[in-house]
């Protein structure tokens, strides 16, 4: 937002907010203490005076109030305001790694697994529930590597149908990864430490969690083979997918990623 923006949103004119200056150059706090008060920083108040002090700069500007004994820098744009910090989408996802198109065919298709859904959910909140336009870095109609906090796929389209092919994708390869000896080993744990596990003790958690990290980012292997069928991946899917869209309903203002558990 540039000065003459910001000013409008505060009801003001860029002429008004510089005879205002002018009448009260005498009075340093005050008009620190309202720049302040309204976020108008340095550089908009460099900008604001220039039709009287041509070629200020907003170092100037935090120099002058610095002189009263002012703290003029904290009338800098970066203090005063502060660009919102955005996190990528998935940035902080232990799994990122999996996110891929779904290229799957039969049970496991995009068509096979939207078709299942939409004859019990509808085809406008399906629609609905593969909208991008929670995924910060989404308005701009692309979803960097930024946006998306993983790089394999470079930069997307921010459409519906990428985000479907997307979770139907990741969760497929993550029901591909989980093998059949992985899977009796989180059984065993699971059955020697259900105790501890239901009241969450933090050792016993940390070695749950790092058991199904290995087990899903650890690739199933023609000796020791995915544990679930493509037919029984689907069932998970779009079974997870109805209960929530049908049952639980969509919050918009959440990720679905992150709450559709399925394995």
């Amino acid at each position: 937002m540039n000065t003459t923006q910001h000013l409008s949103s505060l009801g003001i004119t860029m002429a008004q907010c510089s005879s205002y200056i002018a009448a009260n150059m005498d009075k340093p706090f005050t008009l620190f203490y309202e720049a302040k008060r309204h976020k108008i920083d340095s550089q908009m108040l460099a900008d604001i005076v220039q039709d009287r002090f041509p070629g200020v700069s907003a170092t100037q500007v935090e120099a002058f109030f610095s002189g009263y004994g002012l703290r003029g820098k904290d009338l800098n744009a970066a203090t005063l305001n502060p660009a919102p910090v955005v996190q990528p989408w998935q940035g902080d996802n232990k799994f990122k790694s999996l996110f891929s198109f779904n290229d799957n065919t039969g049970a496991l298709s995009t068509e096979s697994m939207r078709d299942t859904v939409v004859a019990k959910v509808g085809w406008d909140k399906y629609i609905q529930t593969f909208s991008p336009k929670n995924i910060p870095g989404a308005a701009d109609g692309v979803l960097s590597v930024a946006d998306l906090g993983f790089k394999q796929l470079g930069d997307i389209a921010a459409t519906w149908q990428n985000m479907e092919s997307l979770l139907y994708g990741t969760i497929s390869q993550v029901g591909h990864s989980l093998s059949r000896k992985e899977a009796q080993e989180i059984y065993d744990f699971t059955q020697k430490n259900s105790f501890w596990i239901q009241t969450k003790n933090p050792g016993v958690m940390a070695q749950f969690e790092k058991l199904m990290l290995d087990a899903f980012l650890d690739p199933a292997t023609e000796q020791d083979p995915a544990v679930l069928s493509d037919d029984q991946i689907a069932d998970a899917i779009t079974n997870a997918l109805i209960s929530q869209v049908s049952l639980v309903g969509i919050d918009s203002s959440q990720n679905l990623f992150s709450n559709l558990n399925v394995f």
